[in-house]
């Protein structure tokens, strides 16, 4: 077995600008993997890097080249969450009737039927665990979560596919509260504030201390939105309202409502005097990567001789100074233990398997390299990427530990 070390976080000298991502458009289709292409599924929030490490980006300024842009044999593929390429649910065409949510398919191999998409990291590491080994099934090779497995799903593992999964955390990502930029909110909102407020002990900005000028604005109702139930960018907030609450999860107040995960116009849509009210919790990454126009209005046809107007932050602001909210989204990827000492070459003339070529080599040290070449998600070009996009690049190993 190779000698295995967990390494450090990588810092990266060259920031590059997420600006330069306006014209950088990644593909969102979806292909027909071959047995030997290596194939991805889970967490939308995560699936704009793994894309962007895949297949890189291009502007009129320059490039970055992802793994598969250097003419690899096999390819990295990595399946959207979702069936749209913003990240958000599909639903029937509108002129058939009644507007109704799909349930989206997604073909896993080339010569395979279509099966359900997983959408979400629990769902694809449930959907990893029930696709059986390398030799029975096979057909997903690895899972993005923010959440590593839980201790049930490494005992289902264990049973299903003869091995334990295996967390790798090549990135992390920071959750803020966004609020209108005209906002009643007070300039702090710290994490005890807000099990307060999303609890519903406080419903008025008067109820929040700190901040507020006295008298201006304290009789109005605080609006606490949340992302949709099985987003992981729900689970990491309530997980950390659930640590300042001395272990205890809280119980949402009735003024809670569930909303698009991050959505600006979850904010900017909302009437005037609701809006100037209103706070959701949002990914510094995925808030970049519309300041940066990277997501276009999906509502005009399309037209590459006028495309449609890019997306954007506008309209909303994250409180990051000082003692305000802030948690983790950590990057993970999940493969089954077994691949990562895989004696089975992936591409033609190299001797490093898939696990070691892409996300994790147990014998790469950054801190003493040596001739040990990094996974590409630890080389020069993976971390210029995942800085790009507003990401602090880390080359992590968790081995088969469990969440929580």
């Amino acid at each position: 077995m190779s000698k295995r070390r967990t390494a450090v976080a990588i810092t990266l000298a060259g920031v590059v600008s997420a600006g330069v991502l306006a014209a950088a458009l990644p593909s969102q289709a979806d292909p027909a993997p071959t047995a030997t292409d290596v194939v991805g599924v889970g967490s939308d929030i995560i699936q704009n890097s793994v894309d962007f490490l895949g297949d890189g980006y291009s502007w009129s300024g320059g490039s970055l080249p992802g793994y598969n842009t250097a003419g690899n044999k096999n390819r990295l593929i990595s399946f959207s969450a979702t069936a749209d390429g913003n990240g958000r649910n599909a639903f029937t065409d509108p002129a058939l009737g009644t507007v109704g949510k799909l349930n989206p398919t997604i073909v896993l191999r080339a010569g395979t039927s279509p099966v359900q998409r997983p959408n979400g990291g629990g769902a694809g590491l449930n959907a990893l665990i029930a696709d059986g080994n390398a030799t029975n099934g096979g057909r997903i090779s690895f899972v993005r979560s923010p959440n590593k497995p839980t201790s049930a799903q490494q005992t289902s593992a264990g049973n299903s596919l003869h091995t334990a999964l295996h967390t790798v955390q090549f990135a992390d990502d920071k959750q803020y509260i966004a609020t209108a930029t005209t906002t009643n909110a007070p300039a702090t909102l710290t994490t005890g504030d807000l099990v307060k407020i999303y609890s519903g002990t406080w419903t008025t900005w008067g109820d929040v201390a700190a901040g507020v000028t006295p008298g201006a604005h304290t009789g109005e109702t605080i609006v606490p939105l949340l992302p949709q139930d099985g987003a992981g960018v729900q689970t990491i907030f309530l997980n950390a309202l659930k640590a300042a609450n001395g272990g205890t999860a809280i119980t949402l107040g009735g003024a809670v409502q569930k909303v698009q995960q991050n959505d600006p116009t979850t904010i900017t849509a909302l009437p005037d005097a609701t809006r100037k009210n209103a706070i959701v919790p949002f990914p510094k990454g995925r808030y970049e990567l519309l300041g940066a126009g990277f997501f276009h209005d999906p509502t005009p046809v399309y037209n590459s001789e006028s495309p449609a107007p890019a997306l954007s932050n506008a309209g909303i602001q994250l409180l990051t100074s000082g003692s305000n909210f802030i948690a983790d989204i950590p990057y993970y990827v999940v493969f089954r233990e077994s691949d990562v000492d895989s004696d089975t070459p992936w591409q033609p003339g190299s001797t490093l398997n898939w696990v070691q070529t892409l996300f994790y080599n147990p014998d790469y040290d950054p801190e003493e390299p040596g001739d040990v070449t990094p996974p590409f998600v630890a080389s020069a070009a993976g971390k210029a990427i995942l800085e790009s996009i507003g990401l602090t690049p880390l080359y992590v190993d968790h081995g088969n530990t469990t969440t929580g």
